[in-house]
């Protein structure tokens, strides 16, 4: 688990949290219990009420030049929803037992709380108004893909349905330790929410993150972890002149013109 998934996924729960979706604040950071199977097959969940679960699955870098071992490279983000009949409540005003407003209790409707949580979690997730929304934008390259299934259970006569997005993108690499962070950028940004927030994993970025400060090496040592000796005496750069006619960025491992 890198750093900047867990910033991906904890924004995508707080941005869900905010509002837009039929589960209210009903949004699950990496729950196991949320959706289970039994050893039957049949599927089961722990909660009261519809929810989201949202979850960083897996992650592939290839190119690892650039960046190194702080590559993200493509993260699939799950987010798994569900909704049962045993979580239906009565409106006080109309009498009608329904799964959340608008949708009573039966088989189809099920299936219909699954679609508009798909169409609301992608609103959400863009949602120029939503600042965590816009955080977790701000962390990804590109949407690469997103795809949908769903699955169904009607053991002990409790139907359960349950459905899975999962989302596809190319995200930036994780900051070096002590990396100075553009006023503005995500990451100020998404540290300030958590403060602003309450969000109990603060304390953890704040320490993997780690203070602005200079060390031992020049930036570009830090940056790619290899002396400018050795790329020099490899032929990878050419450093005459460095501090007077280029700069060296985090975002590609060759010198570019200042």
């Amino acid at each position: 688990m890198s750093l900047t998934m867990m910033a991906l996924r904890i924004a995508a729960v707080q941005a869900l949290k905010a509002g837009g979706t039929l589960v209210g604040d009903n949004v699950l950071d990496s729950q196991i219990s949320a959706i289970d199977q039994t050893a039957d097959g049949q599927l089961r969940s722990d909660q009261q009420r519809p929810f989201i679960a949202v979850y960083t699955d897996a992650a592939k870098a290839q190119d690892l030049g650039r960046t190194g071992l702080r590559s993200n490279g493509r993260v699939d983000i799950m987010f798994n929803c569900g909704v049962s009949v045993t979580m239906a409540e009565t409106n006080k005003e109309t009498g009608e037992t329904q799964i959340v407003d608008l949708f009573p209790a039966t088989d189809a409707n099920l299936e219909a709380v699954l679609d508009a949580l798909d169409v609301q979690i992608s609103r959400v997730l863009t949602d120029p108004d939503n600042a965590w929304a816009q955080v977790f934008g701000d962390f990804v390259q590109a949407y690469v893909a997103k795809e949908h299934v769903r699955s169904s259970s009607s053991a002990e006569n409790v139907r359960l349905a349950a459905g899975q997005t999962k989302l596809t993108v190319d995200v930036f690499a994780d900051p070096r330790h002590g990396q100075p962070l553009a006023e503005g950028g995500p990451w100020p940004r998404f540290m300030a929410l958590m403060a602003e927030h309450g969000v109990p994993q603060l304390a953890l970025f704040q320490q993997l993150v780690g203070d602005p400060a200079s060390g031992a090496y020049e930036e570009f040592e830090r940056l790619i972890g290899m002396t400018t000796r050795d790329a020099q005496s490899l032929r990878l750069y050419t450093f005459e002149g460095v501090p007077r006619d280029v700069v060296v960025t985090d975002a590609a491992t060759q010198a570019v013109p200042a």
